[in-house]
C-alpha cells in the first residue's frame, strides 16, 4: 500500500489544489496499487477541516484507508508531521505540505528506486501567485547539487544544515522512534530534523538523484523561505539547534569549528536588514556550495536549465487543471 501523508494549516483556499493532484497521480498512474490518505490539520482557524472532510468524502473510493487527524489546537509542524508518520501502513510514502501539489508526473516510477536506493532526492520547481513558475535557474542550485553531494560530503553537509533532502522520498523503516522523537525537539524544522536523525543512525544510507519535480512549492507571503514570514527567526533558531546539537557529540576539532560558525550565520539570516544577511554567504554551508559548484560548474547548469526548461509549462498547466477541477466541484 502506498500512502499520502498531508499535512495542512489554515490552507482552506488551497489545500484542495493538493487534494486534486493526488488523485491525478492515482487515476493516471496508480492503477492497480493500493492507497492510504492521511491529512493532519493543526488547529485551523479557517474552513480547512471541512473543506478536506467534504473532498475526503467525494472521493473516499479512491482509499482503502483514509485518516483523519485533526487537532484542536495548534501544536506545530513537528507535532502534526511526527502524529502523521505515525500512521503510516506502506513502506512507501509521501508527505506533503497543504499549500503545495504534487507534479504531474508519475510518483510511483521514482518510490519504485526504493528497492535498490535507501532515499530518492528528487527535484521540485517553486511558483507564486495563479500557478506562475519561477523560471530563474540560479533557484534551483541547491537542487542541482543534490546530484553531488555523496558519502561523507552528505553526512556533513546535513549535519551542517543543507536544506536538501526536502523532497526527498525513503523507506519507511528508516523512521525509528529515535527519529521520530528526535523532530518532536522541534517545532518548524521537521524536514531538517528528520533527515539528520536518519544520516546519524545510518551513515551508509544509499541515495540516487532523479531531476524531475515531485512537487510544485508555493511561495507565499507565510513560506518559511520568505524572509518576511513571521516564523522565519523561529526556524533560523531552531536550524542553529540543530548544529549546536550535532557540535556536542562532534569528536573533529575542525569540524567542530565549521558548526560553531554555521550556528552563528543563523543570526544573519534572521536579519531585516537585507545587508546584514549577506553576510550568511561567508558560513561553511555555502563553502561547501561554492566548492560543489565551481567543481561541477557545467554539469549543474545542464541540470538547472533541464530542469527548467523542460518542465514549467506543463506544471503551470497542471496547475490549470487542478484549478478546473476545484472550479468544476460542487459547492466550491
Amino acid at each position: 500500500m502506498f500512502t499520502f501523508v498531508v499535512t495542512c494549516y489554515n490552507q482552506a483556499d488551497v489545500v484542495p489544489y493538493m487534494l486534486e493532484s493526488i488523485k491525478y497521480q492515482i487515476e493516471r498512474f496508480g492503477q492497480g496499487q493500493e492507497f492510504q490518505l492521511i491529512v493532519t490539520d493543526d488547529g485551523s482557524t479557517d474552513d480547512s477541516c471541512r473543506v478536506i472532510d467534504r473532498w475526503i468524502d467525494e472521493n473516499q473510493g479512491l482509499f482503502v484507508k483514509t485518516d483523519r487527524l485533526f487537532r484542536e489546537e495548534n501544536a506545530g509542524i513537528c507535532v502534526n508531521y511526527v502524529n502523521a508518520l505515525r500512521h503510516v501502513e506502506g513502506e512507501r510514502f509521501v508527505a506533503v505540505n497543504g499549500d503545495d501539489l504534487i507534479a504531474p508526473y508519475n510518483l510511483f516510477d521514482i518510490t519504485a528506486k526504493l528497492e535498490e536506493y535507501d532515499m530518492i532526492c528528487t527535484a521540485f520547481l517553486k511558483f507564486t501567485g495563479e500557478g506562475d513558475i519561477i523560471r530563474s535557474y540560479g533557484t534551483y542550485l541547491e537542487v542541482a547539487l543534490q546530484r553531488f553531494i555523496r558519502g561523507k560530503t552528505l553526512y556533513r553537509a546535513i549535519k551542517l544544515g543543507f536544506p536538501i533532502m526536502g523532497t526527498a522520498v525513503y523507506r519507511k523503516s528508516l523512521l525509528s522512534e529515535s527519529v521520530l522523537d528526535f523532530i518532536l525537539g522541534f517545532r518548524t524544522v521537521n524536514d531538517r530534523a528528520c533527515f539528520q536523525k536518519i544520516l546519524d543512525e545510518n551513515r551508509d544510507i544509499k541515495v540516487c538523484y532523479v531531476n524531475r519535480p515531485i512537487i510544485l512549492y508555493r511561495i507565499s507571503a507565510t513560506s518559511i523561505s520568505n524572509f518576511n514570514s513571521p516564523t522565519r527567526t523561529l526556524h533560523n533558531q531552531e536550524v542553529a539547534k540543530l548544529c549546536r546539537i550535532e557540535r556536542e557529540t562532534e569528536k573533529s576539532p575542525v569540524f567542530c569549528l565549521l558548526l560553531f560558525l554555521q550556528e552563528k550565520s543563523a543570526a544573519f539570516r534572521i536579519s531585516p536588514d537585507y545587508f546584514v544577511r549577506l553576510f550568511r554567504f561567508f558560513s561553511p554551508y555555502f563553502a561547501i556550495m561554492l566548492w560543489l559548484y565551481l567543481r561541477h560548474y557545467r554539469d549543474i547548469r545542464k541540470m538547472e536549465r533541464r530542469l527548467v526548461d523542460a518542465h514549467w509549462e506543463e506544471c503551470r498547466e497542471h496547475y490549470g487543471r487542478m484549478g478546473e477541477r476545484i472550479g468544476s466541484c460542487p459547492d466550491s
